[in-house]
């Protein structure tokens, strides 16, 4: 069929056109995307970042050791009636440790299990942004096939359309054809000429979307192959999908930890009514000299030491009395605030049972809709064949192939987006459940031509 092979030139046309720089893979966008998209690494530094709590945490638990020294020099002079009678020098030096081991504060252990789940929730925070990351570089590299199509069937339909509207006023110049044919095929052909310049300008911001990602321009990443396998999701039942989302999905695992740390805190907050008892211990030792000068030759003629070690030890036990009821309040707006997490783990259960049947659901869809946009296709061809073999003895209009040739180029736009977007919507599902690891899109990249 002419249009077919038409089709198979513009697409070899474009890629000559292009002149690509290097071809690129989907594995090799997520490499690069891995080391430059800005979102993943902020994750990653939060993550990181976090992960210095827990140490703090167990900073409390240790002993606190300091230790301090000092040295002073220091000369007076005396004098009676303008003479001087006595003049002297002094040396102190002193220096010590102290140490301090907390042996029972139920508020270090507290601190300590907050510290503990607010990694554990940074580590599912990251892995929320890691396998939004992985959907996004799916996503954005398909939205440029998707893209490339566009252009290759908006170039094609407007050089079909132009040919149709040369015609149209080749056959009114001899009188074959009423005007309005070639109207009609003029605000087709200027309809093209118009889908064929927003075309290229989404394949453009495509192309940019995919750079903010990787920090690199492609002018070629390869396509789906011909023939796309249709493969149901596993297990086949959403039930046991949302069941996997309910234990791996990351923003739940998020908001349990919420939960946990929350009853940290109120645990911390109560535990303001406990006493607490410290170990304590020191060691200072003093030193002092001095010197007692008369003579013109400032000899000492009397001298004094004195040195005084210190050392202690003990145990220093702390009851809270009153506090003026800070305690109490601190307790009670903790529960309040437990209240409100749990509250948004239901909410987030929720969202994520929603959100994982309708990923099931578009999986499912996607694959009947490229099984239908597919034979859509060839019955578009078909009924463009013989609408023009129609026009060509009389018995269809110039409109009737317009809309035939519409009908044909669009079937071909919703068939490559419906493939393509078949192969995120299981990406999608799998990070819905939680599931989705950077080995998926390895997977995806082996259907590649």
């Amino acid at each position: 069929m002419q249009f077919k092979t038409r089709h198979k030139l513009a697409l070899a046309a474009t890629f000559l056109v292009s002149s690509p720089a290097f071809a690129v893979d989907l594995i090799g966008v997520h490499d690069l995307a891995a080391r430059n998209d800005p979102a993943l690494q902020a994750a990653a530094f939060r993550k990181e970042a976090t992960g210095e709590n827990e140490r703090q945490a167990w900073s409390n638990l240790l002993p606190s050791l300091s230790g301090s020294a000092s040295q002073t020099w220091g000369s007076s002079t005396t004098s009676v009636s303008g003479t001087q009678v006595d003049d002297s020098d002094t040396d102190n030096s002193s220096w010590g440790f102290s140490l301090r081991q907390a042996l029972y504060d139920q508020s270090n252990y507290e601190q300590l299990d907050i510290a503990r789940g607010q990694v554990s929730q940074a580590d599912a925070i990251y892995n929320i942004a890691y396998q939004d990351f992985l959907v996004r570089v799916a996503g954005s590299y398909f939205a440029v096939l998707t893209a490339q199509d566009g252009v290759i069937f908006a170039e094609a339909e407007e050089k079909a359309l132009q040919r149709q509207f040369e015609q149209a006023e080749q056959r009114f110049e001899v009188g074959l054809t009423a005007v309005t044919d070639v109207h009609e095929a003029r605000a087709s052909y200027d309809n093209a000429r118009a889908r064929a310049i927003v075309s290229r300008n989404n394949l453009a911001d495509t192309k940019e979307a995919l750079y903010e990602l990787t920090r690199q321009y492609f002018d070629d990443i390869d396509p789906l192959q011909e023939v796309l396998p249709l493969v149901k999701p596993l297990p086949e039942n959403p039930a046991e999908w949302v069941d996997i989302a309910m234990q791996y999905n990351p923003s739940v695992v998020a908001a349990h930890k919420s939960v946990e740390i929350a009853e940290a805190t109120t645990r911390l907050n109560r535990a303001g009514h406990f006493p607490t008892l410290d170990l304590t211990a020191g060691y200072t030792s003093f030193t002092n000299n001095e010197y007692v000068l008369r003579d013109d030759f400032q000899r000492p003629i009397a001298t004094t030491d004195l040195t005084n070690k210190d050392q202690r030890i003990g145990l220093q036990l702390t009851v809270p009395i009153y506090q003026g009821g800070v305690v109490s309040s601190r307790t009670r707006q903790s529960r309040d605030l437990l209240n409100a997490v749990s509250e948004d783990l239901e909410q987030q259960q929720r969202a994520v049972v929603r959100a994982t049947n309708n990923a099931y659901r578009a999986v499912i869809a996607g694959i009947e809709q490229v099984g239908a946009f597919n034979q859509a296709m060839v019955s578009a061809e078909s009924a463009l064949e013989a609408t023009q073999a129609g026009f060509e003895v009389g018995t269809r209009t110039i409109v009737d192939v317009l809309i035939a040739q519409q009908r044909y180029f669009q079937a071909q736009r919703d068939n490559s987006l419906a493939r393509h977007t078949y192969v995120v919507d299981h990406l999608r599902l799998k990070a819905a459940a939680g599931v989705l690891v950077a080995d998926d899109l390895a997977k995806v990249n082996a259907i590649l031509e």
